[in-house]
Formats: structure tokens, sequence, C-alpha cells
């Protein structure tokens, strides 16, 4: 045994066990603190057993069955198990005190506990997540089988999520298509020598990424490289496809996989899910932020003349049109300045017409205008909308009337959800995607909403807003 595969053994045995214990363990430093927390702002006193053994071995049971301890997944999926393991073992908790103990709580410390515990057990993992990604602490290290656009594409969500530390060893490939990928890693090779080049390696884990190849092709590249590796994963040719809560169900007789789709947006009671979140965030959110309105609104007023508020016409749930408030962010006469301004630019109008945006420079947004758009502010009176029904948090973007042709046959799946401040389009990019690039991530949401993207969705709003990404 070579010193590099000797090295590279030690560190995927460090990754494998040391790693859930690293989680495990903060997981109980949290339950602690959590505990600790509350009884000081219910003002109890709880006994040292409870404190230190049997409420932290209560939370860590659930979360190890609710699969928080996989290392390698979404961040988005980690956030779901924590609530799911929260909630059975706070109801567990409740069970176990009042009939099989004689101390007597307030109802209201379950409740503080159960909420200050969520929060920080996502915290620690977020930052826990956060530190190991940039430290590249316990990365396990992967070869790529295709070198296209789909890979481009798993290695963008590797990069961006805090779930997933992959350390990309290099890519098999017969004719690379992707030249960001060529020019970055290593090409070790042709997909037929696949398996002798994985075989020779350390690595672990292998992941295709060529859904259009032939469906016996993969057959054999599969058979080939599966006894060599302890994790194979391929992308099946569905890109597009709807996937949120798919479930797989393997036909072992017939030696078939079959796929479970639901249209989650059809089911009444994830609509009243989905309003209700809205309404909680909205009104919290709304007295939170409200000084910053006044303040928003005077600075509007101070530097041009005209309205605070721009209401517009646009395109709503089932088509019908509704009033959306925004803060004025354009002079009045901007239809106007627009029309002359294409007029004189050929060069902006033809940008005009690919993204329905000018990016550079707009000589319709005032000064407070400019600055809002930055930062997103000037939607911030949208959330009157929430309140009133007309919009959601997440959702579609509020497209205008006279888009209505320009979105075609997608209109009828985009209306079926209402429109939302935030989505998909917001966190992809914003202004710097197409026309058309954002209809199809609008309909890629309606297809595959759940409650859990809305959380995602708004957690990178966060982040996109601040760093100002896309935003003209």
């Amino acid at each position: 045994m070579t010193a590099e595969t000797n090295n590279s053994l030690i560190r995927r045995q460090a990754r494998r066990y040391l790693m859930p214990f690293l989680f495990l363990t903060a997981d109980y430093l949290a339950v602690i603190l959590t505990v600790q927390l509350s009884t000081v702002i219910c003002d109890l006193s709880i006994h040292k057993g409870y404190l230190y053994l049997w409420l932290p071995l209560t939370f860590l049971l659930f979360l190890a069955q609710a699969r928080a301890y996989n290392t390698m997944q979404p961040i988005i999926y980690t956030v779901r198990s924590l609530f799911y393991a929260v909630s059975f073992g706070l109801i567990a908790c409740i069970v176990a005190v009042y009939f099989f103990t004689s101390w007597q709580g307030p109802r209201s410390f379950f409740l503080v506990f159960g909420l200050l515990l969520l929060i920080i057990l996502c915290a620690e993992r977020m930052f826990l997540s956060l530190w190991l990604k940039r430290g590249r602490y316990f990365y396990e290290e992967v070869i790529f089988v295709g070198a296209g656009k789909t890979a481009e594409r798993v290695l963008r969500v590797f990069q961006d999520d805090l779930g997933y530390r992959y350390h990309i060893i290099g890519f098999i490939d017969d004719d690379p298509i992707s030249d960001k990928i060529a020019n970055t890693y290593r090409l070790l090779g042709k997909v037929d020598e696949a398996a002798k080049i994985i075989r020779n390696s350390t690595v672990q884990a292998v992941i295709i990424t060529i859904p259009g190849m032939e469906r016996d092709k993969l057959q054999n590249l599969i058979r080939a490289i599966q006894p060599h590796v302890r994790s194979l994963s391929y992308v099946p040719d569905l890109i597009g496809t709807p996937m949120a809560d798919v479930k797989a169900q393997s036909l072992f007789s017939e030696e078939i996989l079959m796929l479970h789709m639901r249209n989650n947006l059809a089911l009444r009671r994830n609509r009243m899910y989905k309003r209700l979140f809205d309404l909680v965030l909205t009104t919290i959110g709304g007295l939170v932020i409200s000084p910053l309105l006044v303040i928003l609104a005077l600075y509007i007023k101070l530097d041009s003349k005209g309205p605070v508020f721009y209401n517009a016409d646009r395109i709503g749930k089932n088509g019908k049109t509704f009033k959306c408030y925004k803060f004025r962010s354009m002079y009045v006469n901007s239809d106007e300045m627009l029309e002359d301004y294409l007029a004189e630019n050929p060069a902006a109008a033809d940008e005009w017409k690919e993204y329905a945006k000018l990016r550079d420079y707009d000589p319709r947004v005032t000064k407070a205008g400019n600055w809002m758009r930055k930062y997103s502010l000037d939607e911030l009176p949208q959330i009157l909308n929430v309140l009133l029904g007309d919009m959601s948090l997440v959702g579609p973007r509020p497209y205008l009337p006279r888009e209505r042709e320009d979105i075609g046959e997608d209109i009828g799946i985009i209306t079926m959800s209402l429109p939302g401040i935030t989505g998909y389009w917001q966190v992809s990019g914003r202004n710097d995607v197409s026309f058309q690039e954002r209809v199809a991530m609008d309909t890629w949401y309606v297809r595959n909403w759940s409650v859990w993207l809305d959380i995602m969705y708004l957690a990178k709003t966060f982040t996109a807003v601040i760093f100002g990404k896309g935003a003209y």
C-alpha cells in the first residue's frame, strides 16, 4: 500500500466516523444550551439528569431517526430533518413528563423550548457547515463521469450548497462539452476506461452525469464501476421533470424503478400551509421593517416629484389581474423617457427585447430608485399584497399584463400559484437571466412547490439582496 493510498484511507475513515460524532456533539451541546435558556426565561429549575442525559438523548435519537446525520445532502434537507426531529422529540418529552414523572412545568416552557431548540439547532448546523466548507475539512473525493452541461449544473449545486463537501479529483469523458470543466479540472481519460481509472484510484464516490447516454451503455457503465466504489450516483434523463417529494419504489421482480410524483399545490392542505406561512412571517416582518418603510417613503418624496407608491396591474393567480404595490423608483414620465432612449440607442433596444430590462443604465430610474432597486427595497410594500391574498412571499414573478403573450403556453402553469415577492428567479441571477429563462424558472417552481422550497428561497434571497446580486 502506497503512502498516498494509506493517507486517503485515513482521511476516509476519519470522515466516516468523526463527521457524525462532530455534529452529534454539537447537537448535544445545543440541546443543553436550549434547556438552560428556557428554564431561565420561564423561571424554572430542572434536574441535572434531565438536563445532561435524558432530554439530550431523546432529541439525539429523533435526530438520528430523521437522518439529520447524513453528511452529504442539501442543507434544506437537513433543516427539514431538524424540524421533524424537534417536533416529534418535543411530543415524546411532553408525554414522558406528564405520564412518567412528577415534574410540573407550564405549557409555555415547552413552547419556548421547542422554538428555541429549532432556532439554535439550525444556527449551529449552518455555522458548522459553513466552517467545514470554508476550511475544506472532511471533504470526500469524487470522480465525475461526464463533462457536459449537466456536470456544470451539478458542480454549481456542490459549490453553493453548504451541505456538500466534495473534492473533485477529475472527470472522465470522451469529448468534454464544457470548456469551463476542461480548463479547471483534470481529464482522467475516456468513458471506456472508467472502470480501470476508478479501480486504480483511491476514490470511493463516483457521479455519472451523462443523462443522454443510451440505456444499455449506461447499465454497462454502472455494472463496471459499482464493484470498485462505496457510493455511485447518476443523473437520469429527467431534467425539468417535477421532482419535489418524489418517492422511488423498486419493483424488484421486474427490475423496474417507479417514481411517484404529486401536484403539491393541488392539495388544499398545502395551500393552507402556504397561506399560514405567508401570514405569520409577513405580519412579524411587517412590524419589524415598519420604521424602514417610513424612511424610504420620505427619501422618495424628497428625491423627485411624484407619488411615493407606484401601483401597477400584474397577472395574479388564475390569470386575474391585481394592483401590485411598490415604492416608486422611476420618474413620473418614465414611458416617454424609455421610448426616446430606445429610439436613440439600438443596442439598448435589443437588450430590452431580450431581458425586458435595461441592465447597465436606465434613464427612467431616480437616484433613490437606483439605490432601492440594488437591494430590492422598492418591493417591500408588496407585503400588503401578501396580507390581502394577492401575492405570496415566494412564488413566480408578478408579470405585467402585456407580457401574457410572451409567456406563451406556460401561463396556465405559472398562474396556478400566487405571484411572489421573491422566488427562483430572484435567487438565480435576478435580472441577469433572460425573460424566457425567468418563465422556465417560474414554471419549474410551481411544478415542484413545497414549503421547504419556500424556506430555501427565502434564505437565499437574503444573500442575493445583501450582495445586490443581479439587481439593476
